[in-house]
């Protein structure tokens, strides 16, 4: 819904919302609106550039947790606000970037984004592992240009692997480094704005999903990094009669390299069949046809707003319908990148399929 109808929900539908992530193309309007009663918000300065009617994806409790009148509470340690039921935890965390460089124990310089990567990840882990909603299902990361250097040096990293440095420190250090243990994620740049970090954890064991086409990212070469990314292409849960898979942030890479270098829609379409295959994927490991890319909620995330129509024709296109999806400008992890796409599908299980999770 547009972030602007957020608060003037009726209070009986705001106390069943989760969490909420929302754009807007100008950072007054969020300041204006923000805080809608308890329900944590990550708030991000994004152009919406169609699909005004997704600019807050509101994150609701399971139909079963409603109908049972579970009840959510609203809580805040440190920076994390948070909001929990008997299943599921949202969280938000922003933290501003040190404007200066930092230094470790072994001498070696640390950026101040790597430095609030590394804080935000070790919160937000110690906050879920202390409540007991210790799987990870979806990360959200925002950062102000993902794809520039801190500072003016030709020999300092791209930000984005600052950025990846300071996560895989973190997972590193509480044990989550192994693929089988990384959640679905994305990263992408925004022009300005503090790192903001959303997250969904819970109660009930996930399952990582790799797209065959693709080496998986935390074993990237290192001409992509001095560590890789920590995230899993997809991730699918089952709670109760429902099983969700949140797709990470995908894009037109096969292997580990990009393909289709400055034709948008060559991207597109790679993106898709990127997309298709993350599904065939899950829906291979549960051995059954459970999930249909077109019944997919999706975000996509486009370098250049000229380019919206072509990006927009394409998937519309593919689908041979208008899909549920909400277009916003924002800069992709490598530079090379104009698009990028994640989704969220979910199915209620019939009686006779609600079994629990399997690897096939």
């Amino acid at each position: 819904m547009p972030y602007s109808e957020l608060k003037r929900q009726p209070q009986t539908w705001r106390d069943q919302v989760l969490g909420a992530v929302s754009f807007s193309g100008s950072r007054g309007d969020l300041d204006s609106q923000s805080g809608h009663d308890n329900i944590p918000e990550i708030h991000l300065n994004a152009p919406v550039l169609s699909g005004i009617q997704l600019s807050s994806e509101v994150l609701l409790p399971l139909e079963s947790a409603i109908l049972e009148n579970q009840p959510l509470i609203s809580a805040h340690k440190g920076l994390i606000s948070y909001r929990l039921n008997a299943e599921l935890l949202f969280g938000v965390i922003t933290l501003d970037e040190s404007s200066k460089m930092m230094i470790d124990s072994q001498v070696h310089t640390i950026s101040g984004l790597q430095q609030a990567t590394e804080i935000a990840y070790q919160l937000i882990f110690g906050l879920i592992d202390e409540l007991g909603y210790s799987q990870v299902y979806r990360f959200w990361n925002y950062m102000a240009d993902i794809n520039g250097n801190t500072v003016e040096n030709s020999d300092s990293l791209e930000r984005y692997r600052q950025f990846n440095i300071g996560r895989k420190n973190v997972f590193v250090n509480v044990g989550r480094e192994h693929g089988e243990q990384l959640p679905a994620a994305c990263a992408l740049g925004l022009q300005t704005g503090p790192l903001s970090i959303a997250f969904l954890a819970g109660k009930s064991p996930a399952i990582a999903i790799e797209n065959p086409r693709q080496v998986k990212a935390y074993n990237y070469p290192e001409q992509y990094g001095p560590l890789t990314p920590s995230f899993s292409r997809a991730t699918l849960v089952q709670i109760g009669q429902q099983m969700s898979l949140f797709i990470s942030g995908t894009a037109s890479i096969v292997g580990h390299e990009t393909l289709h270098v400055q034709d948008v829609i060559g991207q597109t379409r790679e993106t898709l069949i990127n997309l298709q295959a993350v599904v065939s994927e899950a829906n291979r490991m549960q051995g059954k046809q459970l999930f249909n890319l077109s019944n997919a909620c999706f975000r996509v995330y486009v370098r250049h707003a000229a380019d919206l129509a072509s990006i927009r024709e394409t998937l519309n296109n593919h689908f041979k319908k208008e899909v549920k999806a909400i277009f916003v400008q924002a800069d992709i992890c490598r530079h090379e990148l104009l698009v990028e796409i994640e989704a969220t599908l979910q199915e209620i299980l019939i009686q006779d399929d609600s079994q629990a999770l399997h690897i096939a």
